[in-house]
């Protein structure tokens, strides 16, 4: 016999049914949203990474471009000399990108370059943060200096109270130079010439050096002794960001001077600030001493005004002329002649004459003195860093 069903055994399967669509659609709608919520964090993290990166980027070619050779190059040696560089926000007003430099000297030439770009949140929250490094050598002028004076052409000496010397000397009171060397082997010849030098029998109670007071003929002074200089030319070095170039009006007069807003700080802006050579005793501008600029002179004759200071490099596209008290401290570059006469003048480091007028004299009361340390000070303040060719910068996994 066939029964019949009971529909009152199915009372309620519907809302059964019906809870249980609602349960497995709240999960879908559930993992949907849990899903795109975490998409979403996940390409703002992306996003934030990739903007700390940029920022960490930014900061390092920031630091390359804008290298202060003032601060840097003077820096000690090892990891105890590292300088944290100025935050600085990036892009448009609220976007709360910045970056932070470190940088490290390793030796003379070698130096490492950490920039850390941060991506921040409201109240300054870390929302991400990259670091990368670069390795950097200083691109060094390296100029051929072997005597106190190097010309092309012979000098007129004129009286007897000059002095001219290739026996190494460091200026007065510069206290962190090597010492001098009593067995002469930090001594150069006092002239050297590629023709004839100029020095007489009489000249040689005031020209010294070692192993001679002078060199006459000397073939490898060539036009690249005066425009070659391996990582620059002359016209690079010249050319190089932040030279100091001077006015066309002669003669020049600069003294280093301080900030008006900061007493502390060398004013480097400043035109006729060319640094301090001085040291006590004598009155000194001590927040300029370890400014070493480029000066560059495009006159065709430039002419030194008395008692004007500086010390660096001074490069002269034509003749030099100076007359009474006239102090530098480094290397002066001349392509022209230079003429020299007057009191109380004195260069410490090397001069370098092309003479292309053949016109050179020196005379009055100047000393020309060899000095391995101005040179070496004037080099180091007109390097410039340069990435290493091979894996110059990584980024830094934290």
């Amino acid at each position: 016999m066939l029964r019949t069903p009971d529909l009152r055994s199915e009372r309620g399967i519907a809302l059964v049914l019906a809870v249980f669509a609602m349960v497995v659609i709240g999960a879908l709608v559930a993992g949907t949203v849990m899903l795109g919520r975490l998409e979403f964090q996940s390409s703002q993290a992306a996003l934030h990474a990739a903007t700390a990166q940029e920022a960490a980027e930014a900061g390092l070619a920031d630091r390359i471009d804008n290298w202060d050779v003032m601060v840097y190059n003077g820096m000690g040696i090892g990891t105890g000399s590292a300088i944290l560089g100025g935050t600085v926000t990036l892009g448009p007003a609220g976007s709360n990108v910045e970056y932070v430099d470190r940088v490290t000297r390793f030796n003379n030439t070698m130096f490492l370059v950490e920039s850390t770009g941060r991506k921040l949140g409201a109240g300054g929250t870390v929302l991400a943060e990259r670091t990368v490094a670069g390795f950097m050598r200083l691109a060094r002028p390296t100029v051929s200096v072997n005597a106190a004076v190097t010309v092309t052409d012979p000098i007129q000496f004129n009286g007897n109270a000059f002095t001219v010397t290739g026996e190494n000397g460091n200026p007065g009171g510069w206290n962190d130079c090597d010492p001098t060397r009593a067995d002469n082997l930090d001594d150069l010849v006092g002239v050297r010439s590629s023709t004839g030098t100029g020095v007489g029998t009489g000249d040689l109670d005031n020209v010294t050096g070692y192993p001679v007071p002078y060199v006459d003929n000397d073939p490898t002074i060539t036009s690249e002794t005066f425009q070659d200089y391996l990582d620059y030319t002359y016209a690079t070095l010249a050319a190089q960001d932040g030279v100091k170039l001077l006015p066309a009006s002669t003669p020049y007069y600069f003294l280093p001077s301080v900030q008006l807003t900061d007493a502390t700080k060398c004013d480097r802006a400043l035109l006729v600030n060319m640094g301090e050579p001085h040291r006590p005793p004598d009155v000194a501008v001590p927040p300029c001493y370890g400014y070493f600029p480029i000066a560059h002179g495009t006159a065709n004759r430039t002419k030194m005004a008395a008692n004007a200071r500086g010390q660096g490099t001074l490069l002269i596209d034509g003749d030099l002329e100076i007359q009474g008290g006239f102090e530098w401290n480094g290397i002066i570059l001349v392509r022209g002649s230079v003429i020299i006469a007057g009191m109380g003048n004195k260069i410490y480091g090397a001069l370098l004459s092309e003479s292309v007028t053949e016109n050179n004299s020196i005379g009055g009361d100047i000393t020309i003195t060899y000095s391995a340390c101005a040179i070496q000070k004037a080099v180091q303040g007109s390097s410039l860093p340069v990435p290493l060719r091979t894996r110059s910068w990584v980024s830094v996994v934290q």
